[in-house]
């Protein structure tokens, strides 16, 4: 196998010669397009010479990237005798992609059951608070289990940069998120692409349980599973995600070059967002629910300073309007008038809050009426050798520093629990 950076014209000369082959649409600057292409090296040490890779990056071939319809990155083409028979828009762990390429080649053999493993430790999140919890483990020498079901880094690889890091005026979330990542991995930490869907409380054990049905044990287990975005619950909003429906402005800003987007919120994630899509979009308009503005009063000026942003209170969106099955735009309430008015945006990125990744142990009675995992200073639930981390736990602060800060002390507590 080969990672080929063919151009628009050689494209589809391959389609055209009716080659199989994966193609990668990808952009620099894209958090998760900067973790699978670690991922692709390790699947052409593992493919060998099998299959071609090809790496299209969108910002050199725009005209390709539209004719194909694709509107996120990372997005994954599989194609078969010069034709499209499957596409994958987001990251793909290495499992996965396997899985898919040899069905592609035609290789598919049943998988065998994975034994149930065990170990000192399981922490289930992949983001900076799971990572950070991995460090401390296993520079204590715990046995250490990751359990993630998407990119490693959490919401790190989708801010493009951190201004509140002590120490460094700007940091660049995913490259952050793969240092992190790559120092836990570089510790012995074993690391696996799964979606937990169960903890379950034997006493000194603990078992998680996934996706699939395979089954891990540990004495301790920390929960760093924290939130996921909020939806707006209008209608056209599930339809037009990946089409103009977006909760991720690093992952899919250069789809909206030169073009009018809507922002739905007024806290540190809206305002943060806004002045990185402003480098990309035409204008930009924020509906805030009042004039009452959360975000830092820094980032409030920054993007009162901005000509492309203007900020409208006492919005609520009703509708997102499509158009050619596109978003065409966003009929709005005016709160203080009662009146409608549509505004007109080519993407909309709702920022209204995030609840938290808990469903999976809500039967262990460790969880707030919202959600949040309850702890103690230390990071203990009130099940002994459970753990919270990060933003998944009740807190007044919800900031990569915190998360880190959250995940060495459950680190610290687990193996005070599991020596004691």
């Amino acid at each position: 196998m080969a990672i080929l950076y063919p151009n628009a014209q050689e494209f589809k000369a391959m389609l055209q010669e009716k080659k199989t082959f994966f193609a990668d649409f990808f952009a620099t600057w894209c958090g998760p397009c900067k973790m699978e292409s670690y991922v692709l090296d390790d699947l052409d040490k593992i493919m060998g010479d099998k299959l071609d890779i090809v790496k299209i990056d969108i910002d050199k071939e725009p005209a390709l990237t539209e004719e194909l319809d694709i509107t996120i990155v990372p997005t994954l083409l599989f194609i078969k005798d010069g034709e499209i028979i499957s596409r994958y828009s987001g990251f793909l762990p290495l499992e996965r992609f396997q899985a898919r390429l040899e069905k592609l080649l035609g290789n598919e053999h049943p998988e065998e059951a994975a034994p149930d493993a065990c170990f000192d430790l399981i922490i289930v999140g992949g983001g900076a608070a799971g990572l950070t919890s991995a460090i401390y483990a296993r520079r204590a020498g715990l046995k250490t289990l990751v359990l993630e079901a998407f990119a490693p880094g959490g919401k790190l690889i989708k801010t493009f940069e951190l201004e509140n890091w002590p120490g460094l005026k700007n940091v660049n979330g995913s490259q952050l998120a793969y240092d992190i990542y790559e120092q836990a991995m570089a510790l012995g930490t074993d690391y696996l692409y799964e979606k937990a869907t169960e903890v379950i409380d034997k006493g000194e054990q603990k078992v998680v349980v996934c996706e699939g049905g395979k089954r891990f044990g540990a004495k301790a287990v920390i929960i760093a599973t924290g939130t996921v975005e909020r939806t707006l619950g209008i209608p056209g909003e599930m339809e037009m995600i990946g089409r103009g429906v977006s909760f991720c402005a690093v992952c899919d800003a250069a789809f909206y070059r030169n073009k009018p987007v809507v922002i739905v919120g007024a806290g540190n994630s809206a305002f943060e967002e806004s002045l990185y899509l402003a480098e990309f979009a035409s204008d930009i308009t924020i509906l805030a629910r009042s004039d009452k503005y959360s975000a830092e009063m820094i980032t409030q000026q920054k993007v009162k300073d901005n000509p492309k942003i203007t900020v409208l209170p006492f919005r609520q969106p009703l509708e997102i309007m499509t158009k050619d099955d596109r978003v065409a735009g966003v009929r709005v309430l005016n709160k203080q008038t009662g009146e409608e008015e549509i505004i007109t945006a080519n993407g909309v990125f709702p920022y209204i809050g995030a609840d938290p990744v808990t469903k999976f142990v809500k039967d262990l009675g460790i969880t707030n009426e919202q959600g949040y995992l309850v702890v103690n200073e230390d990071m203990s639930t009130a099940i002994p050798g459970i753990y919270g981390a990060g933003d998944v736990c009740a807190k007044v602060l919800r900031q990569v520093v915190t998360a880190t800060n959250d995940g060495a002390i459950a680190a610290q507590s687990a193996l005070k629990y599991i020596r004691s």
